[in-house]
């Protein structure tokens, strides 16, 4: 018994550590971070479109590595740039 209060204890802790350090990173998680544009103007170029909401490019681009898991990260920023053009002339 007291066994699994000390693992729900670190746990609890471990959840707690990793809340901060997602706050400390703006919202965008390490795993984002590793799929960033060789061209940086990408990203700057789609979180500016979108308002600086860093979370919704990267669910955006997360979302397109979903649906094309064989393009490159370059293709896949681009490809989230266009569709937010396109959309916003219609």
């Amino acid at each position: 018994m007291a066994g699994a209060a000390i693992l729900l204890g670190l746990c609890l802790l471990f959840l707690a550590w990793r809340q901060r350090d997602q706050i400390k990173l703006g919202g965008r998680s390490n795993t984002n971070r590793q799929f960033r544009p060789q061209q940086p103007q990408l990203e700057r170029k789609l979180i500016k479109l979108l308002g600086g909401k860093y979370k919704t490019a990267h669910r955006l681009i997360q979302q397109s590595r979903l649906r094309y898991p064989d393009k490159s990260a370059d293709w896949h920023w681009e490809k989230a740039i266009y569709d937010l053009e396109r959309d916003r002339w219609r």
